[in-house]
């Protein structure tokens, strides 16, 4: 099985707060076979057209015509080739995370087997925490409640808030929300690496009396030096993975101690090394938690990503993208009705497992422009109608 051809597909949704914007890529085969990626940059791909220009400069010229097999290998080929001009992290990484996605979603179709069960299925249902909430310290308890409410009605017991710019009124929050659930839910916080130590320590501190269970990216995920001195003095267990990028960049903070939870996504690091992050944090003591914030190709992979670790023990499940999952593909309908008993239940049919609705996607372009596909296969940039014809992701 050939690869004949690379789409990249820059897309946007308008989400009722604001415009998100995705990134997917499909790869085409002699075979008749399509299969399908996504990239994430942790809050909504802001500049997909960047990911698109990386795929079609980057990655396709060297992959057009390669055999579908010995993914490692391409993938490690894509990595290599690129690493003195663009690097191995960030937008390259998004973008060959999206292309590796795509092109176990098609060994998994022509097998006839969905990617848990090539990396050997642990479970059929995974639990969630409600994520990527409003910052606390925009609004008050009642507010915040009301938001979750959905998901505590559908069994949900984690749930996940955010730190904005005024820290000591959202710990206030914090501490009322905890008084108003109760002490049979996991509270735990992100602060999306905004803080500096002092303010750090001082979160920590205040977030410990109430229980919290972890501190996400205190500072930016780079400043290793810092982060080790707030996770040495962190009452509370300090989180990374969303800027992660290969099992190298876990090894690292796992290794120095910066992290006592980790949070892998196959769509920032590659399906092949979020499975290989999550096999080896336990070995250095640390918590697996899946991260997700994408679209439903994104939320596929970390499903299946979920059905094969056995480590992981809970999905991130932004209540906010419910309306893009639901928009994107059939298979998830109803959004929130996904969720039963506090879990999703895990696709178990061929590759990601799921159908994925190309041309709603693509109507819901910046603007209502019509689509553009790249055909990479010639290097021409030319208009086409919304009616792509897709397989089955």
């Amino acid at each position: 099985m050939k690869i004949t051809r690379i789409v990249p597909l820059p897309l946007t949704y308008p989400a009722a707060l604001t415009q998100m914007s995705f990134f997917v890529v499909r790869v085409e085969t002699d075979e008749g076979l399509v299969g399908y990626g996504e990239a994430c940059d942790c809050f909504g791909v802001s500049y997909p057209r960047v990911l698109a220009a990386v795929v079609e400069d980057a990655f396709a010229p060297r992959l057009l015509g390669r055999e579908v097999d010995g993914i490692d290998a391409l993938i490690d080929g894509l990595r290599t080739g690129v690493r003195r001009e663009l690097g191995e992290t960030w937008s390259a990484a998004q973008a060959r995370s999206a292309v590796e996605m795509a092109l176990w979603d098609l060994v998994g179709q022509r097998t006839g087997r969905s990617l848990s069960a090539m990396f050997g299925r642990v479970r059929d249902r995974i639990p969630v925490y409600a994520g990527s909430s409003p910052f606390l310290d925009a609004h008050d308890v009642d507010y915040h409640l009301e938001r979750l409410a959905p998901l505590v009605e559908r069994g949900v017991r984690s749930v996940k808030m955010r730190i904005g710019p005024d820290p000591r009124r959202a710990v206030a929050v914090m501490a009322q929300l905890r008084d108003r659930l109760g002490d049979d839910y996991e509270l735990l916080v992100d602060t999306s690496g905004w803080l500096d130590g002092p303010t750090s320590a001082y979160v920590a501190d205040a977030l410990a009396a109430v229980g919290v269970r972890w501190l996400e990216e205190p500072l930016p995920q780079r400043r290793h030096g810092a982060i080790q001195r707030v996770a040495r003095r962190s009452p509370v267990p300090i989180a990374y993975g969303e800027h992660l990028y290969s099992l190298d960049d876990a090894l690292d903070v796992l290794t120095s101690g910066e992290a006592s939870v980790i949070q892998p996504d196959p769509a920032i690091c590659g399906f092949a090394d979020a499975y290989r992050i999550a096999r080896v944090g336990p070995h250095y003591g640390a918590r697996v938690a899946l991260h997700y914030h994408n679209g439903p190709i994104g939320f596929a992979a970390c499903l299946q990503l979920a059905g094969a670790a056995p480590t992981a023990d809970i999905l991130e499940f932004p209540f906010h993208l419910a309306p893009v999952l639901a928009a994107f593909s059939p298979d998830f309908e109803a959004g929130l009705d996904l969720i039963v008993d506090g879990q999703v239940a895990i696709p178990d049919r061929p590759g990601l497992g799921i159908r994925y609705d190309v041309d709603l996607a693509l109507a819901s372009l910046v603007g209502g422009q019509r689509a553009r596909e790249n055909d990479l296969s010639s290097h021409a940039r030319r208009p086409s109608p919304l009616g792509l014809s897709g397989g089955a992701a």
